[in-house]
């Protein structure tokens, strides 16, 4: 469903190059946790020039082939899941009674574990979006785990220990020829760079797991920190860690993953897993806690629609929702819609861009082609709409939850190493969601029938309902309902009750750092505080305030011709951590 079917050429360099990683560097182990495995994302965008370069040629893919055994995406996660070895067994300890999650499932935490102790942990702006204006119980507490790293700095003696490894692993050749990526002039630093900040986070982790009695964690990512490494530590301490399916998923943001239990939308998810070799024991479908509420945030209609749009009122509305495919793309889409409009004149067009979608459709505004009015949610839009046209958004299973059609739009769609690599851009036609156009002549024919041939609108909105059984597992609990149910079995199994506590728990202190705008050292302290649009972009231009400052003071230095400083290195990593925070939460959030 979400690709990876073919075993194609980029899957195989990028994977197989990702083993030489884990093999060569094995030995730079810091705590228990093999450190290579925790740089999945910034170690796949490296390599991106090169795997983009050769999966073309085949003599090379093929002499590659050779050398890896992988022949699926099964082979991947056996070979590369690489679990620690288990040092504790906290997870049978009672006494370790409380829940560590992201910041983001805030809302679910407040709903189904009120009566538990919670930590909530904010690594990114996600969590601190969700986390502000929310009144906390006595029992919920939040670390800091972004404003703690920017403050942290690894040992020296950690860093000359496991950079030592690294240039012994460097200098072993394995062979007569160098190593495609290993050779090159900018890895050795790439390398020492990425190691060093990952002793921080694992100090800084661990740290958290000593200090406070967590008995089982919560992430919706693998891919980046804190799962990457929370993961890892899980499976060595015997805690169970549940890997939340936040967003629709595919090979590249998922495998390899470690994670003990698996929280998933709905059967498809579930069917994707084990074919990639996930034991199904350990998948259990709760539905979506991210779309659960999606109709609260239903204020507008579509009457108020028309009248912002200063638009006639019109039999047919079409939603467009883009996403971060190039301009030849999206743009060919929207000649779609230009074409739709002129022959079809009782169809309104709406245009609800992806927030990472940077491209300008003000050229293909006119009198029945819209941008979304400002002040309209995508829930107004979707809910104002007859049917959602998109290739493959989630919003297709946002629109399919109202009862509206999906259009599925396939223009012609070139590889791309993030967005078209295996397939996925083709689940909704695979998953059989809604009529699948490849043209404006297809798309101008779909609609045409759905505005005139009788029964037309009902099978394409029940084509929508049948395939949000397979993606969205429901029954006459609530998401956050099923996933409660699921923490807590865990946290009160039989085998964690067969440990007495003598004592009450340690109530460990938060940390002292603090998130910006919060008084107080706790977050379960403040009352009201807003997030907006305008908090974000403040948290932004401080990243750039920050870059500024730096940037000026070293170049004060250099013209006056003083020594630049380790402190004033730190700074710049610090630096080059805070906008790679940024940028990695907005990637992993597409």
């Amino acid at each position: 469903m979400f690709g990876g079917d073919e075993f194609n050429a980029h899957l195989l360099l990028r994977y197989g190059y990702t083993l030489d990683l884990f093999e060569r560097f094995s030995q730079v182990v810091y705590k228990g946790v093999e450190l290579p495995l925790t740089l999945l994302r910034p170690y796949h965008v490296l390599i991106r020039d090169f795997i983009d370069r050769k999966r073309e040629d085949e003599s090379f893919v093929e002499r590659k082939r050779e050398q890896w055994s992988f022949r699926s995406m099964k082979d991947v996660q056996r070979q590369l899941q690489r679990l620690p070895p288990q040092r504790e067994d906290w997870g049978k300890d009672a006494s370790r009674d409380m829940i560590l999650l992201c910041g983001q499932y805030v809302d679910f935490a407040l709903s189904e574990l009120s009566d538990r102790r919670v930590l909530l942990l904010h690594s990114n702006p996600y969590d601190l979006r969700a986390l502000r204006g929310k009144s906390l119980p006595s029992t919920f507490e939040v670390y800091s785990l972004h404003e703690q790293f920017l403050r942290s700095s690894a040992s020296q003696q950690a860093r000359t220990e496991l950079f030592a490894l690294i240039d012994e692993a460097l200098a072993d050749r394995r062979g007569t020829t160098e190593h495609e990526i290993f050779s090159m002039p900018r890895f050795p630093e790439w390398m020492r760079s990425y190691i060093g900040q990952g002793i921080v986070l694992v100090d800084l982790l661990e740290g958290v797991l000593k200090q406070y009695p967590v008995g089982v964690i919560l992430d919706h990512s693998e891919l980046i920190y804190p799962g990457s490494i929370l993961s890892l530590q899980a499976r060595s301490y015997g805690l169970p860690f549940i890997n939340v399916q936040n967003h629709l998923t595919s090979d590249a943001s998922m495998i390899p993953t470690r994670a003990t239990h698996y929280a998933v939308w709905g059967p498809s998810m579930a069917q994707w897993l084990v074919e990639r070799g996930i034991d199904e024991s350990s998948i259990v479908q709760v539905g979506s806690l991210r779309l659960e509420h999606n109709e609260r945030r239903i204020q507008k209609t579509r009457e108020q629609l028309f009248r912002e749009c200063c638009a006639k009122p019109a039999p047919f509305v079409l939603v467009y929702t883009t996403e971060s495919y190039p301009e030849s793309i999206n743009f060919t889409v929207m000649r779609w819609m230009r074409k739709l409009v002129r022959m079809l004149p009782d169809v309104q067009v709406i245009v609800k861009p992806h927030p990472s979608d940077k491209l300008s459709y003000e050229s293909f505004v006119s009198e029945r082609i819209h941008l979304v009015p400002s002040g309209f949610d995508l829930q107004d839009i979707l809910n104002a709409s007859d049917c959602v046209a998109t290739i493959s958004s989630t919003t297709a299973i946002e629109g399919a939850m109202l009862k509206k059609g999906i259009i599925v739009l396939q223009p012609e769609l070139p590889y791309d190493y993030h967005i078209n690599y295996n397939g996925y851009p083709y689940f909704l036609d695979r998953g059989h969601a809604g009529p699948v156009v490849h043209s404006a002549r297809e798309l101008v024919d779909c609609i045409a029938a759905l505005l005139s041939r009788e029964g037309e609108r009902e099978a394409v909105v029940q084509a929508g309902q049948q395939f949000l059984t397979q993606m969205v597992f429901t029954d006459d609990r609530t998401p956050s309902q099923r996933m409660g149910e699921l923490v807590k079995s865990l946290l009160d199994n039989e085998c964690r009750q067969a440990y007495i506590r003598t004592e009450e728990p340690h109530r460990a202190s938060t940390n002292e750092s603090l998130l910006p705008g919060v008084e107080g050292n706790r977050m379960a302290d403040l009352k009201t505080i807003h997030i907006c649009l305008k908090d974000f972009l403040i948290m932004e231009l401080h990243t750039l305030n920050v870059a500024e400052e730096v940037t000026n003071l070293l170049a004060a230095k250099v013209r006056e011709d003083r020594i630049i400083t380790n402190r004033d290195i730190k700074l710049v990593k610090n630096l080059r951590i805070l906008v790679d925070s940024y940028t990695n939460t907005i990637e992993n959030q597409k």
